[in-house]
């Protein structure tokens, strides 16, 4: 790598994207222009970035959704049943509507289950 530097590359960021990196920096020893650089030329800089507090407000979004939506299966499945032992439906309606409410099931256990 070339030791003269004289082309300046400058970029500015919002804080949320730059606050992963401020601890790192810090810690580093030197300055912010440093750091980038051995970062994206020296490839020195090595930075794990943690999405745990993104994938934190994620989950409790996604749980607030399953709880509101519970409820509502639950509804159907109750309005399934009944209807299926009053004779209002054949077995095969009933089938299918269980069919579907175990597929709604696995696809909301599925985003729990793989830890996101």
């Amino acid at each position: 790598m070339e030791k003269e530097k004289s082309v300046v590359i400058s970029f500015r960021l919002p804080e949320s994207i730059y606050e992963p990196f401020k601890k790192p920096v810090e810690s580093s020893g030197g300055n912010r222009s440093k750091f980038f650089r051995s970062l994206f030329i020296e490839n020195k800089v090595k930075v794990v970035i943690s999405d745990s507090k993104r994938n934190s407000d994620d989950l409790k979004k996604y749980l607030h959704l399953v709880n509101k939506t519970s409820n509502n299966i639950n509804q159907l499945a109750k309005l399934l049943n009944g209807a299926e032992k009053s004779g209002l439906i054949t077995s095969k309606q009933y089938l299918a509507g269980l069919n579907q409410l175990n597929t709604i099931r696995l696809l909301l256990n599925s985003k729990l289950s793989k830890g996101d």
